[in-house]
């Protein structure tokens, strides 16, 4: 395989510093890509046209959006963020460190991470507004979560690699998960009390405690059992699904209606323009997938794979791990699909279960910069900022953590 498959993503990468959008850079690698491989329109035609139908039926995340929204216009979490005030006074910055911790467990428990976000991303914006450390910091907690959940395909996927069991391989990382989350928490804290609460508050006016009560109820209802619905669906029914996403979604719509002063008209209309925002992401994110896996049908991202095994031994797992994080960047809408991509290659040449959990700790980082990651899309639409912002703003911290699993792996 000739290095001159590399050329469709140098081209997206260029067309990206330019500051064109993600759509054009999409198009002018896959041209490229096109040429390169000598692939036909019709070939062209299919790849993309796989690639949308997969982001759109992701219908969790959509669920959670719409129904977040839906709640915010309430007043929900405006009221659950002044009640915390009560308690953490001007302390917000402890309120920031919570939210990424229970990102962090949410996304840990389900294995997926931007159904989460939609819960907490709301949150996070009524208590601090976009605080660049917040944002990275909730990123870097969701990707090591994902990536080492006892719930998530990419263990699955790591598991079955290494010949090892599931429960092994999530032992085995714990420690390193619990230490991104340290990373996540700390830097989201530190961001906060640096830069202080960035949002304008001279419009609130004072609410009855009564009122403040019943407006925060239906958020709060929301995270708990966003995040605690496996485990309340064990205790309570014995492992019988009650709390899944359509009934989640429902059951909060219901008791925002019966407690603030919307009717349950204005509720669902407000469910209906709550899922137009990350409806147009994934579509956007569908379309420029459709072009980045013209890129993998050529080979460009099996050729990088293949340069890290070829690396010198000392620096094999480091090097592993700058492949893996290269590849999740332009190709990173599904995790586990670039840990099918890259770690059996690299697996064949002799990485143990540790060394690959890492190279998948560096995938999930790389996703935190990948304009296909849904993720993303969700701190996009939780923010309020373009995906290439968000991009942006997780570069230099993502970056960062990259830095700590390259020296990690020239140890482990």
């Amino acid at each position: 395989m000739s290095a001159i498959v590399l050329l469709p993503l140098l081209v997206i990468i260029v067309v990206l510093v330019m500051k064109k959008h993600m759509i054009v850079a999409g198009i002018s690698g896959a041209i490229v890509a096109m040429i390169i491989g000598h692939m036909g329109l019709a070939s062209a035609t299919k790849i993309i046209m796989d690639a949308i139908p997969g982001m759109m039926s992701m219908t969790t995340p959509i669920m959670y959006s719409a129904t977040a929204l839906a709640v915010a216009k309430t007043g929900g979490f405006d009221a659950l963020l002044r009640l915390s005030r009560k308690i953490t006074g001007n302390r917000v910055y402890l309120v920031a460190g919570a939210i990424v911790l229970i990102q962090a467990l949410a996304t840990y428990a389900a294995g997926l991470g931007a159904g989460n976000t939609m819960v907490t991303g709301p949150l996070a914006f009524a208590a601090v507004g976009a605080v660049p450390e917040l944002i990275a910091g909730m990123a870097i907690a969701t990707a090591a979560s994902f990536e080492t959940s006892p719930a998530s395909a990419e263990s699955a996927t790591i598991a079955k690699i290494a010949g090892i069991d599931v429960g092994t391989y999530v032992n085995t990382m714990f420690p390193f998960t619990i230490l991104f989350w340290i990373i996540g928490i700390a830097l989201a804290s530190y961001g906060v009390w640096r830069r202080g609460h960035i949002l304008n508050e001279e419009n609130n006016e004072p609410m009855p405690m009564g009122q403040l009560i019943r407006t925060a109820l239906p958020p709060l209802y929301f995270i708990v059992v966003v995040v605690a619905g496996k485990y309340l669906n064990n205790m309570l029914f014995g492992g019988y699904h009650v709390f899944t996403p359509p009934f989640n979604m429902i059951t909060t719509i219901v008791l925002a209606t019966i407690l603030t002063k919307y009717s349950i008209d204005n509720m669902a209309e407000n469910l209906v323009q709550g899922s137009s925002f990350i409806l147009t992401r994934l579509f956007t994110i569908g379309v420029f997938l459709g072009f980045i896996n013209i890129l993998s049908e050529i080979g460009t991202f099996k050729y990088i794979a293949q340069i890290a095994a070829s690396a010198p031994p000392f620096v094999f797992v480091s090097t592993a791990i700058l492949a893996g994080f290269i590849v999740a960047v332009p190709a990173g809408a599904y995790s586990v699909g670039v840990i099918s991509l890259v770690v059996p290659v690299l697996a064949a040449v002799g990485l143990t279960p540790l060394q690959m959990g890492l190279v998948a700790l560096a995938i999930g980082m790389g996703t935190q910069m990948s304009p296909v990651q849904i993720n993303v899309a969700a701190l996009s639409q939780t923010f309020q900022m373009e995906i290439e912002r968000v991009v942006r703003n997780n570069a230099p911290y993502v970056l960062g953590v990259l830095v700590l699993l390259v020296i990690l792996g020239l140890f482990l």
